[in-house]
């Protein structure tokens, strides 16, 4: 379980653990505990490795979506997710607003950027960040999003 805290840990080394613990669990419930120990060790990560992800790849091509399955454990990678979709959308969306504007969104124009990303789609607050011009675009933003 502690192979992911190891100042020198590896993909391949998780791989290992991974084979070992698919290998050798008694039941598929000892799987999903070793697992997520594994999981929780990997995110602690104290040397930088950035290893979780690719160690929720592992398991679950492996056990087939089983870590998703596991409650606690599948909501925070949905969560994780989740998160990352938004920063993407946020990044990219908000370098765009930049461009346009000449600063970089607030927080609540970013927010907004985001939440109208997820209700029109990314292309919709494309087409809005190059057609509508400086105050235009800020208005736009500020106001309620329509429902379709």
């Amino acid at each position: 379980m502690f192979a992911p805290l190891a100042r020198n840990a590896t993909a391949a080394a998780l791989r290992d653990v991974v084979a070992e613990i698919h290998a050798g669990a008694a039941t598929a419930e000892e799987q999903a505990e070793l697992y997520t120990a594994l999981l929780v060790m990997a995110t602690i990560d104290p040397w930088g490795h950035n290893l979780r992800k690719e160690l929720i790849k592992m398991v679950e091509d492996k056990e087939e979506g089983l870590l998703r399955r596991t409650p606690i454990i599948g909501e925070m990678i949905i969560e994780a997710e989740q998160r990352g979709e938004q920063k993407a959308i946020a990044e990219l969306l908000g370098r765009l607003f930049a461009r346009r504007l000449g600063r970089r969104p607030t927080n609540d124009e970013e927010r907004s950027i985001i939440e109208r990303a997820r209700t029109m789609g990314p292309g919709e607050v494309e087409d809005a960040l190059l057609d509508l011009e400086g105050e235009a675009l800020v208005r736009w933003l500020a106001e309620p999003i329509r429902q379709s």
